[in-house]
């Protein structure tokens, strides 16, 4: 080994490794947490619509379309705010092309799904969106833990798993199936997101 292929092998497993306090990490922790937030928040004002305790067309279409409202008005101040961060390793660019794949593969559900219910005129076959939206989530973090061989990683993936058969077991009962889902964006999405913004080292 000469001292250049020495340099150029350090200079590879540094691509590979996170420096402290990486931007990426801070970015999509943030990101995940905000997205967990608001749909879990969702989840829970869909609870009070079953309970009867919230009512009305307006109020329907408010807690459809506000989370998602609130979530792509904050992101471009996420995103602005760590543009000056330290760029992303190898692995954290891989990481970013599996939540991105997995974002374009749920608006194609949309599209797939969704066509499919309103021909049909039917809620059941919708409410296979979000519940094969979740089991996505658990593939894209299965993927994570492939990377980065964290135990802790695997339990959000297998979390995200057992919330999309709850919800696919649950799926005539929203009794069952707001809080089963409420739970998943909470526990999975919000809290990892939370947990990777506070982290010194890449996760």
């Amino acid at each position: 080994m000469t001292p250049d292929s020495a340099r150029d092998d350090l200079a590879f497993l540094r691509a590979l490794v996170d420096p402290p306090g990486t931007g990426f990490q801070r970015r999509f922790g943030e990101t995940y947490a905000w997205c967990g937030a608001c749909y879990g928040t969702q989840m829970v004002l869909h609870g009070l619509q079953y309970l009867g305790l919230v009512d009305g067309a307006l109020a329907g279409l408010l807690i459809g379309l506000g989370p998602t409202v609130v979530f792509v008005s904050a992101l471009p101040f996420i995103l602005r705010r760590h543009r000056a961060s330290p760029g992303a390793s190898a692995i954290s660019r891989a990481v970013g092309a599996v939540f991105s794949a997995v974002g374009v593969a749920n608006l194609v559900l949309v599209v797939a799904i969704g066509s499919l219910a309103w021909r049909e005129r039917s809620l059941t076959i919708w409410l296979l969106y979000p519940t094969t939206v979740v089991i996505l989530q658990g593939a894209a973090w299965m993927v994570v833990y492939a990377l980065r061989r964290r135990l802790w990683l695997a339990a959000v993936a297998i979390g995200w798993f057992a919330t999309g058969i709850g919800m696919a077991l649950a799926i005539k009962s929203f009794g069952a199936l707001i809080p089963i889902a409420g739970f998943g964006f909470f526990a999975f999405m919000c809290a990892p997101g939370l947990f990777l913004m506070r982290q010194n080292r890449g996760a």
